[in-house]
């Protein structure tokens, strides 16, 4: 039986450099708050329980972990080692305890892993993680002349001696459950701040292992939204990465802006200044871009969107569909092998197969009450301007004139043209025609 590991997730700090109304941890990151990059590594990492604790005053930001660990208020800001000290020391004697920021969304299942394993193999008390990175200048990490921990100095304490040192402390760290918990208990706030830190639990504690972190990316901790926009680049590159080995062509990483949460099958090339976000799924074979933007959506195999396309929430683009350039679909479903050329607003609209759209093409689903919806059948022509007030339907085969306002449905084989748009003519329509 694998030994226990709890991990408690640090997300009570008020975060007043970001200016802002959101707590921090919930920023997103790529499509997700940073929080949640922390709980799945923790989670990764091995994880058999997870406890994050939250400011009392952030109810929002215990709604949204309530249902990925277990949330512990901290009523005062008293430091982290105070946060720490409001998980029950009942549940630290059950085994190992990790204890992660969570602001700090780089962070890897990887390199946590890493930091259990050798805590456990060394029999450690207590394991630290620490980088080498110069660009830092708090949480300095001293070791004694034979390469052991010494201590953890901030920055308003550091003698000019061990400024040469650019080893820091990460904030990852693993102890042993009991000896923790009285470590806890032996913590004083006499400090400048008058809080209770953390790392002071180190020097009631024997061995002390220092496992290296070869990314100092992963030690980026959010403080303001400077910071923040290193960490949404340094994710940003991870996620196109992934995609790439996995069969994508980005031509222009530079300029593709693609959120964790999106799937993107092999053989698909990606165009430069192209945005895909939310749930979004794309096919296999597709191309998307330049200049496109997909939220919430589905691209089916062999499919184009762009340039120039905004693709919205609730829309599902079949099988080797076009949709070219200045179109902007939102709720709309295309079927197999139709077309939305260019410079068309579709709303709320049901597209059968084969069907083609002209150019310039409005569906107006909103009458200033409720969203309507517009049917338009398999092998329908819409023709150039036409203007598609919702509730309407197109039969199949069906067209319509140039600058058509159709008002009322169409039936199958049809033509409508005119201003209100009238019935010119109707032809058999073969049912089973592909």
């Amino acid at each position: 039986m694998s030994q226990a590991l709890t991990a408690v997730i640090l997300a009570a700090g008020h975060g007043t450099r970001m200016r802002s109304r959101t707590p921090k941890v919930l920023h997103p990151i790529c499509g997700r708050p940073m929080v949640d990059w922390v709980v799945d590594a923790v989670a990764g990492a091995g994880a058999t329980a997870i406890k994050a604790v939250v400011s009392s005053h952030h109810a929002e930001v215990a709604a949204h972990l309530d249902s990925r660990a277990q949330v512990i208020y901290q009523r005062e800001p008293l430091g982290t080692g105070d946060a720490v000290k409001q998980v029950p020391a009942e549940q630290f004697q059950q085994g190992d305890v990790l204890v992660v920021n969570g602001d700090s969304p780089l962070l890897t299942a990887d390199s946590i892993r890493a930091v259990v394993e050798e805590h456990r193999r060394t029999g450690a008390q207590a394991t630290i993680a620490t980088v080498d990175d110069p660009r830092r200048d708090d949480g300095r990490v001293i070791r004694n002349p034979d390469g052991t921990f010494r201590q953890i100095v901030e920055r308003n304490d550091v003698t000019e001696e061990q400024r040469a040192s650019h080893e820091f402390n990460v904030g990852v760290y693993c102890f042993q459950g009991t000896p923790l918990a009285d470590a806890l208990g032996k913590l004083t706030n006499e400090n400048r701040s008058g809080e209770f830190y953390l790392p002071d639990v180190l020097s009631n504690l024997k061995p002390i292992t220092i496992v290296k972190i070869a990314d100092p990316d992963e030690a980026l901790g959010i403080n303001d939204r400077a910071t923040l926009a290193i960490a949404v680049a340094a994710m940003r590159e991870r996620i196109l990465r992934r995609h790439m080995l996995a069969g994508v062509t980005i031509t222009d990483p530079a300029s593709t802006f693609i959120d964790a949460t999106v799937q993107i099958g092999e053989d698909t090339v990606i165009e430069p200044f192209t945005f895909i976000k939310g749930q979004s799924v794309i096919g296999e074979g597709c191309r998307i871009g330049p200049h496109a933007h997909i939220e919430d959506a589905r691209v089916g195999d062999r499919s184009d969107c762009g340039p120039f396309v905004k693709i919205r929430a609730g829309t599902d683009v079949a099988e080797d569909v076009h949709i070219g350039s200045f179109a902007e679909l939102v709720r709309t479903r295309v079927g197999r092998g139709s077309k939305v050329p260019h410079m068309s607003y579709l709303g709320d609209t049901a597209i059968g197969e084969d069907a083609n759209v002209g150019a310039g093409t409005i569906t107006a689903n909103f009458n200033g009450e409720v969203k309507n919806r517009t049917q338009i059948g398999d092998r329908a022509f819409v023709g150039v301007d036409t203007m598609l007030v919702a509730p309407v339907k197109l039969g199949k085969g069906s067209r319509t004139g140039a600058g058509s306002v159709v008002t009322k449905d169409v039936p199958d084989g049809a033509t409508a043209v005119g201003v209100p748009a009238r019935v010119l003519r109707k032809k058999a329509v073969n049912s089973d025609h592909k």
